[in-house]
């Protein structure tokens, strides 16, 4: 059996059918002792939305951590998620093994580093810890990313024909589809970086998937110009093949199944 923890995530709705998913809230850990996992992914955390008053150290360190616990002696590969926004104090290629002056100027990207220092850590001390994958992903979006982030604006906008307000999108990001770093995250053993490889500039992204569905960017989008886009330009060191093309393809595919659903 193969155990996505974390439902509600954008990343469980592209995890295999006959995987099993369940909450993360109230886990029953009698349940995730006694059974025997292939593989499991960690897919929750508290959303990075950087308000004060949210703790974020509890359910994305210590709470994982929890989790991980329960599942060492039951389950062959565990997976858990940081993010790419712990390099953003730096520019250009990277990897998992790029050791810069880390972001934490937030709680969100504390709890993620939190998380990745102390699994390392524990890998010096118990060996069990050597099959809990790190995935550190670049900005992946969907149909399911929350309205509350630029993309989930935009697909809303896109699906439902609402006008929107934005920040200045003249900016580049390695960008991929959901579902492609959840089929990386099945694939991979070992800790890894998910992204394209390449820079997208959102602007044009965004334009191009109004014009798929003939609808004009400039009429149901307004920008701030003014606005100046913390555009760092990092990108994964990864040579997989996906492109642009690939980008929009899947976000296209992805959007017309949500208006036809």
């Amino acid at each position: 059996m193969n155990i996505v923890i974390g439902n509600t995530s954008q990343q469980s709705n592209y995890y295999p059918e006959d995987y099993i998913k369940i909450s993360s809230r109230n886990i029953d850990f009698d349940y995730l002792s006694r059974e025997r996992f292939e593989s499991a992914y960690l897919t929750f955390a508290e959303q990075r939305i950087y308000e004060e008053n949210i703790d974020y150290i509890d359910p994305n360190f210590r709470y994982t951590l929890e989790v991980i616990e329960k599942l060492l002696d039951k389950t062959d590969k565990i997976v858990i998620f940081t993010s790419c926004e712990l390099w953003s104090n730096i520019s250009g290629v990277i990897t998992n093994h790029t050791n810069p002056d880390f972001n934490i100027s937030n709680q969100y990207t504390l709890s993620k580093l939190l998380l990745f220092n102390e699994i390392k850590r524990l890998r010096n001390y118990d060996s069990r810890y050597n099959k809990v994958v790190i995935i550190h992903p670049f900005y992946f979006n969907s149909v399911y990313r929350s309205k509350y982030f630029l993309f989930g604006k935009i697909f809303d906008s896109i699906v439902n024909g609402k006008k929107i307000e934005v920040g200045n999108l003249n900016f580049y990001r390695d960008m991929v589809h959901t579902k492609f770093l959840v089929k990386k995250s099945i694939e991979l053993d070992k800790d890894s970086m998910i992204g394209s490889g390449k820079l997208f500039n959102v602007r044009d992204f965004a334009i191009d998937l109004y014009d798929s569905f003939g609808m004009s960017y400039a009429e149901y989008v307004k920008e701030n110009p003014n606005l100046i886009p913390n555009d760092k330009l990092i990108r994964a060191d990864v040579n997989w093949d996906y492109s642009y093309q690939n980008l929009l393809e899947d976000t296209i595919e992805d959007l017309k199944n949500k208006m036809n659903a």
